[in-house]
């Protein structure tokens, strides 16, 4: 069963995790760079594929003749074509909860450096200067949560330990997790307008997209900070970057952009603008969980057990028998 690679961080903390796929019948291809022409013709025969962030549209889908599962090495499937794949009978997974811990840490860590100006001022003593940074304190004020899956849950646990009230926004009914985490749910308005802090945890689709523009900036407080390790998308960066230079909120931290890596210079270059290069979910301990369970899903395929996490309606019989006995 040939199965390709993308991930850069696939198998990164495992010693031998390649060698054991080869060992149970996978012949792998780590086509690491990155490289689309050949990924259009290797993915012709492929039976698998382990997707990190690489845009796998219809084209490359088009183009594989007996694919039955494109395994994501994360969480959001947003840069693959669902639809397509879909259509094809190729199953979509992913890897939920392997990487929780890692963006609520690196959320509430964004959350730290622009209260605190931390990489300005880290920059500044290197350089061998001496200033002055007057921040804000996040101890006992009003974080704001978008998106109470397991990653908004988890920012609101740690917030918890800084004595901040959470304000909660969900398309979901209430639950006991809320409760346990004295999470208030209100509406997003009323989130954007109470918030001192606001942290978006959310998948991009076609209802999240910019859902954070120029009105809700309108609505937020002055000295409101903005947290995304969501998406790039959920924010309209245009709207960000005139928030930001009109001082209609106090600072944001981004680990994620519209586009990646961003183009957007002069919003990057900003001073009240923390950034990070999308690494919310490379922990050791998250890329070796997200990395297993990868490869337990090409190891039930290839012995034709039922897929796991599977994220789309698969159309078609796209089993590795049926494969096999279509290639003869």
């Amino acid at each position: 069963m040939k199965v390709i690679v993308t991930s850069p961080s696939f198998g990164k903390f495992h010693d031998h995790l390649v060698e054991d796929m080869e060992g149970k019948g996978c012949k792998v291809l780590v086509l690491i760079p990155y490289s689309r022409e050949k990924m259009l013709k290797e993915i012709v025969d492929a039976d698998a594929l382990i997707v990190g962030l690489e845009t796998i549209d219809q084209e490359i889908i088009d183009s594989a003749k007996q694919l039955k599962v494109i395994a994501k090495h994360g969480v959001g499937v947003d840069n693959i074509d669902i639809v397509a794949a879909s259509e094809k009978g190729i199953a979509v997974t992913n890897a939920p909860g392997t990487n929780n811990d890692a963006v609520a840490d690196l959320a509430f860590c964004l959350m730290l450096s622009v209260a605190r100006s931390i990489p300005a001022a880290n920059n500044l003593v290197k350089n061998q200067k001496w200033g002055r940074f007057d921040g804000v304190s996040v101890w006992g004020k009003t974080l704001g949560v978008v998106g109470l899956g397991a990653i908004g849950r988890g920012v609101a646990q740690r917030a918890s330990g800084f004595n901040m009230k959470v304000l909660g926004y969900d398309i979901s009914e209430p639950s006991a997790e809320d409760k346990a985490l004295n999470i208030e749910r209100v509406s997003l308005q009323e989130l954007i307008t109470s918030s001192d802090y606001i942290s978006l945890h959310v998948p991009l689709n076609k209802y999240t997209e910019g859902m954070i523009g120029e009105k809700q900036f309108e609505m937020m407080k002055s000295n409101a900070i903005l947290i995304n390790t969501a998406r790039g998308g959920v924010i309209n960066e245009k709207a960000l970057y005139n928030a930001l230079t009109t001082n209609k909120i106090r600072g944001c931290g981004l680990d994620v952009f519209e586009q990646e890596p961003p183009e957007n210079h002069d919003l990057v270059g900003l001073s009240n603008l923390v950034v990070s290069p999308h690494i919310g979910a490379y922990t050791n301990e998250a890329v070796q969980l997200t990395s297993q369970m990868s490869a337990d899903n090409i190891y039930r395929l290839l012995n034709n057990q039922p897929l796991e996490n599977i994220m789309n309606p698969v159309h078609g019989d796209r089993s590795l028998d049926s494969a096999k006995t279509h290639s003869k």
